[in-house]
Formats: C-alpha cells, structure tokens, sequence
C-alpha cells in the first residue's frame, strides 16, 4: 500500500514487534498505536493511522507481542505490564527515524492498549500527548466480571508458567446465536461485538477466537486508574462510548475524574465498545482525535 512500509523494533526483553509505519514527510509528529485484547494491527489500525496520515502526522501501528506478526510466545496471550512497557521500546523505535519529530510523538491506545498507553504515558514524560480510547480501567472490575472463572485461573497458573501447555479462552462470540442465546463463555461478548466482527470480515481481517486462560489473571492486576493522575502535565485526550458494557461507560468516566489538567473526554452517542472504530461514530471519534492533536501539537 502506497505510503505505508512493514517495519520492526526489539523490545527491551529481545522480542521483535511488527507494524506498519505511514509517514507523513520528514520530522513530522508521529502517533504511536496499539489494539486491545485479542487485537492486532489490521482491526482498524490502519484506518486510525491512513486518516493521521492525511491529516499530516505520521503513525506506526504495530502488533503487541504474542499477536498478530509480532514475536513472542505463548501466542494469544496478553500481560498488560509486559504491553505497556513496549510503547517505550516503539517510543524509542519512532524517535530514530528521519520521519519522525521525537518532541513530538503521542502514545494511543484502545481498550485495553487504551489503559496501557495511559499507564506508560504516566511514566514516560518523552510523550508528547496520550489519546485513550474506550480504555481498561482497573483489574478490579476483571476479577469481579469473571466469578467463578478466577478459582480455574489460579489453578491453571503453575503449569501455564512452568513451560506446560497454556489453557486457552474463548474471546468473541463462535456466532450471533451463541450470544443471543446465552451460550457464549467468550470474554468479549456483549451484543456490539458482532457488528464489529462482521465489519472487520468485510475488510478483510482475521480475528482470533481464544486467548490465554493466564491473559486474565494478568488483567486482574492492571490498574490503569491508579497511574492517570500521573499523566499531567502530558496532554490527555479520552474517546468514551456512551453505551459501553464492555468496559462500562460509567468506571470509564470515574476515571477520567482522576486525571489531572490537561485533559479532555469525548463521549460518542448512541454506540458502546465496539462503535467507535468504524461507520459515522468513527468519523466523529477521528474527527475530535485530528482536532486534538492539531491543538496539542
């Protein structure tokens, strides 16, 4: 695709992460980005960093490790802690570039990258600006969500990290009619999950259905509202869908509460999670994320 090259950068622990980088010339600022769970660089990604591009900034969109064309294994597994330092190994990444600007570069993030930009933001002061979107707020809500579930986790834990077998997790929905009817175990199964699924087949992309049983005891630690009063003075921008079930609108917003000066909430009418990545609420939600970072930038 014209304007977009396949790159690489290590991370502190040796892995290779693979994205994409769109320059917008050269010094241009550049906005560094990342899915949540079970994402990868092709959910909409490249749509955020094709209009960022447009707009004049530069983007690197790369996958987290264990996912997509990232190094790292046990596939399909998330570890917040382990994410979130990354966006300092891509920091670092963006700022050798001649394409880059590195007084300039914006660490975004959605979901549960939404909660790890905010967490890295917080301790890296290089970033220049952080935008969050439909973020993970705390482990908390994680343990209480999955009852039940937490005693199989524990239990699974000394093999999954002893070199065993991990135990994998369904994460979306296998059809409509598994969530409609109740049947579904799958993380991520409220009912706007399958119009972006099917938005994202239209595309193209291919999802993943599982992750690892251990991803969630790794989330159940994650307390992105615990570090967004450290951001200031980094400017802080945060996207919220108004009918969030996925990361409840309403702990979204408690958060924000938190976050000191400078900061900014947009809440996007009438859409919950899933919304915000494609369709007229894309539009709006990119339009507020241009205009912020033409002002901070």
């Amino acid at each position: 695709m014209a304007g977009r090259k396949d790159v690489e950068f290590p991370t502190a622990d040796g892995l290779k992460l693979r994205g994409w980088l769109y320059s917008a010339g050269e010094k241009r600022p550049c906005i560094i980005l990342t899915q949540g769970l079970s994402g990868k660089k092709e959910h909409f990604l490249d749509v955020f960093a094709e209009r960022f591009q447009a707009a004049g900034y530069a983007a690197l969109a790369y996958d987290n490790r264990n996912w997509g064309a990232s190094d790292g294994s046990p596939r399909n597994e998330s570890d917040p802690l382990l994410q979130t330092r990354d966006y300092s190994a891509a920091f670092d990444y963006a700022a050798s570039l001649p394409d880059v600007d590195p007084t300039k570069i914006v660490f975004w993030g959605s979901s549960l990258a939404g909660g790890n930009a905010i967490c890295a933001a917080a301790v890296d002061k290089r970033v220049k600006a952080v935008i969050s979107q439909v973020p993970f707020t705390s482990g908390e809500f994680v343990s209480m969500a999955i009852g039940p579930l937490a005693g199989h986790i524990l239990a699974d834990h000394p093999q999954a990290v002893n070199g065993g077998s991990p135990t994998m997790w369904p994460v979306i929905p296998e059809s409509a009619d598994e969530l409609q009817n109740g049947t579904s175990k799958a993380i991520l199964n409220t009912p706007d999950v399958i119009p972006f699924l099917e938005a994202l087949d239209h595309k193209g992309a291919t999802t993943e259905k599982s992750v690892t049983l251990q991803s969630l005891f790794y989330m159940m630690s994650h307390e992105p509202k615990a570090f967004i009063h450290r951001i200031s003075p980094t400017p802080l921008l945060m996207v919220v869908g108004e009918n969030d079930l996925c990361v409840p609108t309403n702990l979204q917003l408690a958060m924000y509460q938190l976050a000191a000066e400078p900061k900014q909430v947009h809440v996007v009418r009438g859409t919950g999670h899933f919304g915000v990545y494609y369709g007229d609420k894309f539009e709006e939600n990119i339009k507020v994320q241009v205009d912020f970072l033409n002002r901070m930038l």
